[in-house]
């Protein structure tokens, strides 16, 4: 089995919601890619099983995926390539969510450098480099840096007429204000901008848009913004009901 193929055949199983299934096909594909001495191919599954493990599983297997990853991209030599950037903004995401905020810190240093390196100005990239890394910075100090990061990832995603990352962005600033005393007036103006770029006509709603409803939906509840919560829960639902 390829990469490709694995990558297909995961996400048939994620469409399906065989969790199980899935992180069998990954743990399966790495070591068979591992013994067969396929260090890209092992890289991509350990990319993979980041972001899977992430959101399904737990932190410590996360980490566990983050740390052979790379690894492996240092005994390549592939530690300064452009596989390399974003198997470590994963990296960084990894421990960001497991609350290990100075690693994570460190690791998105080396992505942003790798980033500028290998990447054009202006690339979808950066968007989720800078939203990820804005995530960091937690302590009251450190709001105009999440700032920074978030307003510079929603000006590459407008321009480049993302909308979906977009509502996802102005909802990350939303829960950022919604912190940060001095601006929490500022919070729901985001909240109300996310559902007004959300409310697409029905024939621009697809798979994407519902997934990104549902996580909208999320960062609504956490803030409180019940009104804006139920928009998304509908539009998310609209896929389950065969929209």
């Amino acid at each position: 089995m390829t990469v490709e193929e694995m990558i297909g055949a995961l996400d048939v199983l994620l469409d399906k919601q065989d969790y199980a299934g899935a992180r069998a096909l990954l743990y399966e594909s790495l070591r068979s890619f591992q013994t067969a001495g396929d260090v890209p191919a092992a890289i991509s599954t350990c990319n993979e099983l980041m972001g899977f493990e992430r959101q399904y599983g737990e932190d410590g297997a996360a980490i566990t995926a983050a740390e052979e990853a790379l690894r492996l991209l240092e005994e390549r030599d592939m530690a300064v390539s452009r596989p390399a950037a974003t198997v470590t903004l994963n990296a960084a995401t990894v421990y960001a969510k497991a609350g290990r905020p100075a690693e994570a810190r460190a690791l998105y240093d080396r992505a942003e450098t790798l980033f500028y390196k290998y990447y054009p100005a202006g690339a979808a990239e950066f968007a989720g480099l800078y939203n990820n890394r804005a995530s960091v910075y937690l302590s009251p100090a450190e709001f105009p840096k999440a700032e920074y990061y978030y307003t510079r990832a929603l000006q590459l995603l407008e321009r480049r007429g993302e909308v979906c990352d977009a509502a996802v962005t102005h909802l990350n600033l939303a829960g950022l204000y919604a912190r940060w005393p001095e601006r929490a007036a500022e919070a729901p103006l985001h909240t109300a901008q996310a559902v007004r770029l959300m409310d697409l006509p029905a024939d621009r709603r697809n798979a994407y848009y519902h997934y990104t409803c549902r996580k909208c939906a999320a960062a609504c509840r956490e803030l409180g913004e019940d009104t804006a919560a139920a928009f998304f829960t509908g539009r998310a639902n609209e896929h389950e009901a065969g929209d």
